[in-house]
Order: C-alpha cells, then sequence, then structure tokens
C-alpha cells in the first residue's frame, strides 16, 4: 500500500556513448527518461533516426498465425505464444539479425501473395463454375445453339414465372418457335429460333421479359465445363495446401520474428529518448525517473558500462510530479488494473488498492452469493489467466474474479445458495437461523418503527464502515503531508462518528440499555465534525464551510444508501437461480419422463450459465461503481502517470 518514491538521475556522458547508456539503462529496467531541462543545453539537433517500420513482419506473422490455424492439423509446430523471455544481450543483439530475420519475411510474404493470387483464381473459377451450372441441364454442347445460314437462335434464361407469357407472345407474333429447357431456382432456361430477318422482332420480345443471354459457345456441354472447372479448382486448392504447409515449415522463426518487431520498437523508444537528451558539441546529458530504491543499482550499472560519466541523483519531493509506481505485493497488485480504469494513482497521494482489494472482492462475493457460482469463478478466473500473457489487463481482470470467487463460495454457503438449490435448510439448526438472520425476504429488522430486511440492514452498514475507512485514509494522507488538524477533524472524527453511528444503531436494534452510552458520543462527534469544517479557514469561510459541511450529512446518506445495490443486486440473482432450478427445472425434471429430464438439464444449464453472465457483469459494474464514487471520492487522487521504464513497451516479449 505504497507508491515508490521516485529520484531524478542526470547522466552526463560522452555523445559516442549516447546508444550504449540507452541499452543499459534498458537493460536496468527502472529508467522512465525525462525530458532534460535542467541544464543549459542545446537540445538534440533535428530527429535521431527512426526504427524500421515493423509493417511487412507483422504482416508475415499474421500470414504464419493465419496458416497454421486454416491448416488445423495439431500435429504440425504453433506459432511461438506471447510472453517468452529473452536474455538482454541477445535481444541488443538483434539488431545485427536484420537481413536474416528480413529474409524469413521475404519468403513469408512472397507466400502470402501466392496464396492470395490462388484464393482469386479459385473465386473466379467458382463464379465461373456457377454461371455454366444455370445451364447443366442442356444435354448438347453450346455451339449445338449457335445460328445457321438462316436461321437465328437465342439461347439464355428468364424468369421462371414469365416463361407462359413470353411463349403466347412469340405465338402472338408468329415469328419464331420456343422451347423451355428446364432450369435451377428461379430462372429457366429457353431456346428460341426464327428466321435471321425476324431476328430483330424476336429479340425485342425477348427483351421485354429481361432475357439474358447465353455467354457461352463452347464444343462442350455445362456438365463436361463444370466438371474441368472442379477440377481445376482442385488442383489449386491443393497448390493452396501446399503454400500453407511450406508457410506453417517457417514457424519456428516466428520467436525471432517476434522479437525483431519488439526491437524495432525498442529503436523507436532509443529514438524519442534522444530526442529528449541535451547536448554539446562533444557530450550530452540525459534524465531520467528512477525509483529511489534502485538509484544504486542503475547508478553502478552505468559507470561499469560507460568508459565515462557524471551521475547526480535527487529525490523527487511528494508535492512535485513524478510517474507512479505502485509497491504491492502478487495479490493485490492484480487489482491495480481495477483502480487504473478509474486513474493511476498521482505520485504524492496514497495507494488505495490493498484496501479497495479486500472491499472489492468482499462486495462481489455478496452481489454473486452463490458457492457454485464462486467456484465457477475461480476455476474460470484461473484458467483464464493461465493462458494469459502475465501481467496483462486480461491476465489481472481474470484473477480479480477468482479472488471474488473465493468470497462468492462463502457468501453462497452461508446463503444456502448452491445454483439456486438450497442444501443446507434441511439442517433444522441452520433453517432456524436462517430464517432468523439470512433469508433476505423474511428476516427483519425494526429500527424507530420502520421494518426493514435484515440483510439490507446489514449492507448499508458494510457500506458506512467502508465510508469511514476512506475517511481514515484521507487522515493518513493529511498525516503524511503535516495537514494535522484537517486529518483530525475532516478525517478521523468523521470516521470515528459512523462508526459510532453504526455500533448505536446496532445495539438499538437489539435493545441494549447502554445504546444512549454511544449515541450521545456519536451525535457530538457529527458536532464536532461540523462545527470545525472551517478550522483552516478564516473570516467568512469558517461560516461557509460549517453550513457545507451540514448539509453534506445529507451526501453520507445518499452514499449509505448506494449500499442498497449489495442488497438488490445478491436477491435478485438468488432470486433468478432458484427460478431456473426449483420453479422451472426441478418441475420438469421427474413428471415428464425423459424429454422433461432432458428439458429440465438444460433450463438449469443455460438458465444458470445465462445468470452467471449477468450477475458477473452486473457485479463488476456496481461493484466498481461503489469504489470510485463512493470510496474514492473522500481521499483519492488519481490522474497519476504510471511508470514506464525504457524498454518496457514490448508486444510479445519479455527481456531476463
Amino acid at each position: 500500500m505504497a507508491i515508490s518514491e521516485m529520484s531524478i538521475v542526470s547522466v552526463l556522458a560522452l555523445k559516442s556513448e549516447q546508444n550504449g547508456l540507452l541499452d543499459v539503462l534498458s537493460a536496468t529496467g527502472a529508467a522512465q527518461i525525462k525530458k532534460c531541462s535542467d541544464y543549459d543545453l542545446a537540445p538534440i539537433k533535428g530527429e535521431r533516426e527512426a526504427a524500421a517500420s515493423s509493417e511487412d513482419y507483422l504482416k508475415s506473422l499474421n500470414f504464419l498465425e493465419f496458416a497454421y490455424e486454416e491448416l488445423g492439423d495439431k500435429k504440425l509446430p504453433p506459432v511461438v505464444k506471447d510472453g517468452f523471455g529473452v536474455n538482454m544481450s541477445d535481444f541488443i543483439a538483434f539488431g545485427n539479425r536484420e537481413a536474416e530475420v528480413g529474409k524469413i519475411t521475404d519468403e513469408i510474404l512472397a507466400l502470402e501473395s501466392a496464396y492470395g493470387t490462388a484464393k482469386a483464381e479459385i473465386s473466379k473459377l467458382t463464379e465461373s463454375a456457377a454461371a455454366y451450372s444455370e445451364y447443366e441441364r442442356l444435354k448438347e454442347s453450346f455451339a449445338f445453339y449457335s445460328d445457321t445460314k438462316t436461321s437465328a437462335v437465342f439461347l439464355g434464361t428468364v424468369a421462371a414465372d414469365k416463361v407462359n407469357a413470353l411463349t403466347a407472345l412469340i405465338e402472338e407474333i408468329n415469328c419464331a418457335s420456343i422451347e423451355a429447357l428446364g432450369g435451377s431456382g428461379s430462372k429457366c432456361v429457353i431456346a428460341a429460333t426464327c428466321l435471321k430477318e425476324d431476328a430483330e422482332t424476336l429479340n425485342s420480345a425477348l427483351t421485354k421479359y429481361a432475357f439474358a443471354k447465353c455467354p457461352f459457345s463452347d464444343e462442350a456441354t455445362a456438365t463436361d465445363k463444370i466438371a474441368a472447372i472442379n477440377a481445376e479448382i482442385g488442383e489449386k486448392q491443393t497448390k493452396i495446401n501446399e503454400i500453407l504447409r511450406e508457410t506453417v515449415s517457417k514457424n519456428g522463426k516466428s520467436a525471432d520474428i517476434k522479437t525483431y518487431i519488439d526491437y524495432l520498437g525498442f529503436l523507436g523508444e532509443k529514438a524519442e529518448a534522444s530526442a529528449d537528451c541535451g547536448e554539446t558539441s562533444k557530450t550530452f546529458v540525459l534524465e531520467a525517473y528512477v525509483p529511489t530504491e534502485a538509484v544504486e543499482r542503475v547508478s553502478e550499472a552505468v559507470k561499469t558500462n560507460l568508459t565515462a560519466a557524471y551521475i547526480e541523483a535527487k529525490p523527487v519531493p511528494r508535492d512535485e510530479f513524478a510517474p507512479t509506481l505502485m509497491k504491492n505485493n502478487k495479490v493485490v497488485g492484480d487489482f491495480e488494473a481495477v483502480t487504473n480504469m478509474y486513474s493511476a494513482p498521482a505520485y504524492g497521494a496514497l495507494d488505495p488498492n490493498s484496501v479497495m482489494a479486500f472491499f472489492f472482492s468482499l462486495f462481489m462475493g455478496i452481489i454473486m452469493g452463490d458457492a457454485v457460482y464462486g467456484l465457477l469463478m475461480i476455476i474460470g478466473g484461473f484458467v483464464l489467466a493461465a493462458k494469459s500473457r502475465k501481467g496483462t489487463s486480461i491476465y489481472r481482470m481474470a484473477r480479480v474474479f477468482a479472488y471474488g470467487g473465493f468470497f462468492a463460495v462463502g457468501f453462497g454457503t452461508l446463503f444456502d445458495s448452491f445454483s439456486g438449490f438450497a442444501i443446507l435448510r434441511n439442517i433444522p439448526a441452520y433453517a432456524e437461523f436462517y430464517a432468523a438472520y439470512i433469508d433476505p425476504i423474511a428476516a427483519k429488522t425494526t429500527l424507530a418503527g420502520i421494518t426493514v430486511p435484515s440483510m439490507l440492514m446489514w449492507c448499508l452498514a458494510l457500506g458506512t464502515f467502508q465510508i469511514a475507512v476512506s475517511l481514515i485514509m484521507k487522515a493518513v494522507q493529511c498525516f503524511t503531508r503535516k495537514q494535522i488538524v484537517e486529518g483530525i477533524f475532516a478525517g478521523l472524527v468523521w470516521a470515528f462518528a459512523l462508526m459510532g453511528g453504526i455500533v448505536a444503531i446496532y445495539m438499538t436494534i437489539k435493545g441494549y440499555t447502554a445504546a444512549k452510552y454511544v449515541a450521545y458520543p456519536t451525535l457530538a462527534l457529527f458536532g464536532i465534525g461540523i462545527l470545525t469544517a472551517g478550522i483552516t479557514e478564516k473570516g467568512i469561510g469558517k461560516i461557509t464551510k460549517i453550513f457545507g459541511s451540514a448539509y453534506g450529512l445529507i451526501n453520507y446518506a445518499s452514499d449509505i444508501l448506494s449500499y442498497a445495490r449489495l442488497y438488490g443486486l445478491m436477491l435478485a440473482g438468488a432470486q433468478i437461480a432458484s427460478i431456473f432450478t426449483n420453479s422451472i427445472a426441478v418441475s420438469m425434471l421427474f413428471p415428464k419422463g425423459a424429454i422433461g429430464v432432458i428439458g429440465g438439464v438444460l433450463v438449469i444449464v443455460v438458465g444458470n450459465v445465462f445468470n452467471l453472465a449477468m450477475s458477473l457483469l452486473g457485479a463488476f459494474i456496481h461493484d466498481s461503481r461503489l469504489q470510485y464514487v463512493e470510496f474514492f471520492g473522500r481521499f483519492y487522487e488519481g490522474e497519476g502517470e504510471l511508470f514506464t521504464p525504457l524498454g518496457s513497451m514490448r508486444e510479445y516479449l519479455y527481456v531476463k
């Protein structure tokens, strides 16, 4: 639950060693280049040579992956998965393998071009076969229907529902004969014959009915032409398969291509970093943000690898800008993905992830509220994480849902919900406990003459507690900044007042006579919080703050009521699951025979899959809303810029 202190490391070195320094800093993984501004030096003149385009390499990689998937042969060597490791020395040396990787890329691109050509040829052949298929019923060759010296022959197609009308028209003008030769679908093939001097009259009649003249005059039948075309298509397809297999045979080089793409990206990073340096005729100055704990390691690496260099480091005060590097364990670190969706914490702010991780998982467990759903979340989350690249957003979010699954199993067991089935209520002792305290509808609590569901009261109490924790975190943040008075009266006083309110209400509900001994100090704390709201202000500002603080009680009430969504979503999910299982599925399973059993099982599976998906979506959205608005709203300072060290922007690999 901390943000690493940052230092600005300045390095003065020979200009000839600039590229080497950038390689060294990249190898440390602990330096984010900063635009040099604190030295009276000229900026780098012009732009450093940018990295070559990776477009062709990406195209070749995409075609490799396409070829593997297209063949669908799992015995073939697959494309190397993302996230593989490469030694830093080997990664830097990849610049010397441009010709080798370029040759492989050119070979793959040539195969891609041949593949595209063959596919285009097959497409044309397929279109041609489709055109011939309209005349597949003809027993004679197309040449059979050619004109003679004295007669004209019209072979083609018209709409099937227009044949009779066309025949009647030709019989009426009495200049030609017409024969319907059959067809398929909505078209019919016809052959009309007339004397050549009547050809124009016949053509005019055919045109009225959208006659489409046959484009073929082959010395072969349509069937023969289609067979020949299909044979040619088969040859082309064989060629395509050969191209794909030859492509896949180069899958072993996919790691090299991916490495080189990342290397080109690295060159681009170095080019941008170079532009942020300052220089003289023979030297240059580089500035970088480095975690204070890594300054010694970075300094030692620079001194070891450079001929001559002057290094200076100074910590960045918490009230100044610096990129944010959060220090959390593996579990809490996964929840950084949730926080960063809102905004990364500012450098001098408090990292909320340790506390937020607990509440986020807890609330997700309450909302899901089913042991079977929770188990599926655990299994599905960790399986998806195992199949995802470590450290990516998908990897982290999958694990976040898995953590929520543990709480869902716990609350699902407490609520006696196992995919909608009630199991524990068959135990008399638990049934009595459930009816008195757990039942989301029947278990009631009365306060000040108002009866509400007990579970709703617990959700509101939990929300009040989280808001109190947020105020404690506000106090901690104030204390770290020596704002003692504000931390006490704007943070701790209100936090203790809210927690005292929870205890006082609970004691009142239970009928404890000692409740007043908690209620009175709690009311006093609320009064102190209101009256001291302007303690750090002067003049009219004091009065304004006091009135604003009094009005702020309405905001507290509104924020607390927001936690009612925990109860509402939990109840909705449980009821839907119960409907699909008890109310519908179970009634289908037993009295309806085999068909009923199959239908009931389908209802259970499909219904619960749908309910699980919708519950997960609702849980994430509403849980995030509670964290972002009700929890973060009182202390969190976002709009931070995440620490991105030089060389960390890699798409496919990590450097060992």
